[in-house]
């Protein structure tokens, strides 16, 4: 560990608090073409799909308007679209749907679609 100065940190308490300081999160939009937004959606069915969710609650979480990220890309793509999405992931990553329980087809790849 060295103990060069990091250049985006400043000394601790540089500025103070004002009584103004909202203190809290606020999003901005961003404007972005549909590259973009597919490269989004994969990323983040990959990390829940290696997370070890199963696709049922995946699905619950796309179809939920309180998760905004999720939600924006089921209404836009569709449910057939998130759900090919899902079972591509799994196949890449190799990891079935936890809440199946059936077995992989004989000579299938592990976690390819049933």
């Amino acid at each position: 560990m060295t103990r060069r100065p990091l250049p985006m940190l400043g000394p601790a308490g540089a500025k103070g608090a004002e009584a103004d300081d909202p203190l809290e999160l606020v999003g901005v939009p961003v404007a972005v073409d549909e590259a973009t937004f597919d490269e989004m959606a994969r990323c983040l069915v990959e990390e829940y799909v290696r997370d070890g969710w199963d696709d049922a609650h995946l699905l619950a979480l796309f179809r939920s308007p309180f998760y905004a990220g999720l939600h924006v890309i089921w209404r836009r793509r569709g449910e057939a679209w998130v759900r090919r999405l899902m079972a591509t992931t799994r196949v890449r990553w190799g990891r079935p749907d936890p809440g199946t329980s059936d077995p992989p087809a004989q000579g299938a790849p592990r976690g390819a679609p049933r």
